[in-house]
């Protein structure tokens, strides 16, 4: 077997753990292991990695995680309000936005009912399904690199708990450049490898990280400077880093080719009040901010 590089080309890689290397030039986590030959399509939804057994058994019975119908139910008022918030500091409707591995399409849904032009993508024909038949979204099936999109196309390109599981990140962001409005968002979400630390000294500190060493899904695992420099050379040469969930372990970011310009909270409001159910949108982010009395 070849042995595996980092996506920065480095191929003399560190011990760091049985299924993982680690690149010191960039501070990247690299998985070892073999790939399974359909990683970016679904053709059997039962037999290929990311298709519906994949979210309702590997889920479920690996990770002890809800399945696809109650993960949505969560989502939307556990996960989905912080991930709108972000992109609207950014990012105001009804800017074209793609999200990559939409899963259920709540985030989809709610961006949609916020007044953005919002559209997802799955590789999973049954998830897409799935998603257009519960939330009503439109959705596209495949590998980004596959479809048939003009130059431009969006304004905010969201790819969430999505970019460590890619098998060619530079292939799959540097098409996000390209379908990218010129002053065009990425908004991310990954783990976080806090850079220089090895294996055993993570493990003495019951870091949390340590839970995103999951072979074979988690294939790349960056640090904020790998990231940044990752994202650096296709373009993005604008980061800024904002409070996301799961910080123990996650970072949650927004880069841009152009600088980044963050909106004020009237600026946002005066965006969702635009519309009726960006109304609706709004009393639901400012009283789930407030939480109940």
């Amino acid at each position: 077997m070849t042995s595996p590089a980092c996506w920065c080309g480095n191929r003399n890689l560190a011990p760091f753990h049985e299924s993982y290397s680690r690149c010191a030039a960039c501070e990247t986590i690299v998985f070892l292991g073999e790939r399974p030959a359909n990683l970016a399509q679904v053709s059997n939804e039962q037999e290929d990695f990311y298709g519906r057994s994949y979210w309702y058994e590997r889920q479920v019975g690996v990770h002890g995680l809800p399945d696809l119908d109650e993960k949505a139910r969560r989502d939307l008022t556990e996960r989905c309000p912080t991930w709108l918030r972000i992109l609207m500091g950014y990012c105001l409707p009804p800017a074209r936005v793609l999200e990559i591995g939409a899963a259920h399409g709540g985030l989809v849904a709610m961006a949609r009912w916020a007044g953005f032009d919002a559209t997802g993508l799955e590789v999973s024909p049954y998830i897409s399904d799935w998603a257009c038949a519960h939330f009503g979204v439109p959705m596209m099936i495949g590998p980004l690199e596959e479809q048939i999109l003009p130059p431009e196309s969006f304004d905010a390109i969201i790819l969430l708990d999505v970019l460590e599981h890619l098998p060619d990140p530079k292939t799959t962001l540097a098409r996000c450049r390209e379908l990218l409005a010129p002053e065009g968002i990425l908004v991310i979400q990954t783990p976080e490898y806090p850079a220089g630390r090895s294996f055993e000294d993570l493990t003495r500190s019951s870091s949390d990280f340590l839970k995103m060493l999951i072979p074979v899904e988690h294939l790349f695992l960056f640090s904020r400077s790998s990231v940044q420099l990752f994202l650096a050379r296709l373009g993005f040469t604008y980061s800024v880093f904002e409070p996301g969930l799961s910080p123990a372990y996650n970072m949650t970011f927004v880069s841009s080719a152009a600088p980044l310009v963050r909106h004020r909270p009237d600026e946002i409001r005066a965006a969702l009040l635009s519309t009726p159910s960006g109304r609706l949108v709004d009393a639901f982010l400012s009283f789930e901010a407030a939480g109940p009395r």
